[in-house]
């Protein structure tokens, strides 16, 4: 066991969701705990939360998709606890859209903070984490492996987070880092209702809307496994998506074609271009 009391560790996109029930299980592990986030009035709030019950923790204000602001955060953490031995790499967006229609700017945003965000922490992070021994976990999904219609940026993004924490462990093999990987199904906040509960989403056939995994037990599920320092973080059911994911993905791909998911994406996007026509 890695036992986190006395440890310091670094939670990105730690001000909503699962980075901030993340935050509260890390503290009440005996984690000093450094919040980055965009928002710095959500993160003076959960410091002082975290403050209140006794614990310790420092917010940082910073976006993952700026580089400068990753480096202005992760001094502070280092002005302040002077070491760091767990990165949480969990800052994330989702948008939904078609390939065709959707919007383009936001697709790029996906990329820029899951993937380029995670690569802009981890460059900042690393020679700490290895002179540390520590440990850095990816926050990534199941739809980084098994791929569902509408969520190309998401799905691409999470696909080369994982491919990116693959290259990272060979790299730091031998040094006394292990890094993990979390791959995630519907967790049940305000941004996982907003992707799976989509109107677009919803307005495909055969799909079924699943029950979500609520959030507080995801963050034990993620600091059991940082504990463990374990390479794989998933559900019980999750393993056999990763174990056999072609399987998975071809039932996917015969559920588009039984339903015409083709044709109600394609029906879709016109109805979307003739609103957007109406209001020019």
């Amino acid at each position: 066991m890695f036992s986190l009391k006395g440890k310091v560790a670094l939670v990105t996109g730690a001000s909503q969701g699962i980075g901030r029930a993340i935050a509260l299980a890390l503290s009440c592990a005996g984690a000093s705990v450094v919040l980055a986030a965009r928002n710095a009035e959500k993160l003076q709030g959960l410091a002082e939360e975290i403050g209140a019950a006794q614990g310790v923790a420092l917010p940082v204000q910073m976006d993952v998709g700026e580089a400068q602001e990753v480096k202005s955060g992760f001094r502070q953490a280092l002005d302040r606890f002077g070491r760091l031995d767990v990165v949480v790499v969990n800052a994330g967006i989702v948008t939904v859209g078609s390939v065709e229609r959707g919007d383009p700017h936001a697709f790029e945003q996906v990329i820029n903070v899951n993937l380029l965000g995670a690569w802009r922490t981890v460059r900042a992070v690393l020679p700490h984490v290895i002179a540390a021994k520590g440990y850095i976990i990816f926050v990534s999904s199941l739809a980084g492996t098994i791929q569902g219609p509408l969520h190309a940026a998401y799905n691409s993004s999470k696909a080369g987070l994982q491919a990116f924490a693959n290259t990272l462990r060979l790299e730091v093999q031998g040094l006394g880092v292990d890094i993990g990987t979390a791959h995630l199904f519907y967790t049940d906040t305000e941004t996982g209702r907003g992707a799976v509960e989509h109107p677009l989403i919803r307005g495909l056939p055969g799909i079924r809307m699943m029950k979500p995994s609520p959030v507080e037990e995801t963050a034990a599920m993620l600091v059991r496994g940082m504990e463990h320092r374990s390479r794989t973080i998933v559900t019980p059911a999750g393993h056999l998506a990763l174990l056999v994911p072609d399987v998975f993905q071809l039932a996917m791909e015969r559920l588009a074609l039984r339903n015409r998911w083709a044709s109600i994406i394609h029906e879709q996007a016109k109805a979307v271009e003739r609103e957007e026509r109406l209001h020019e």
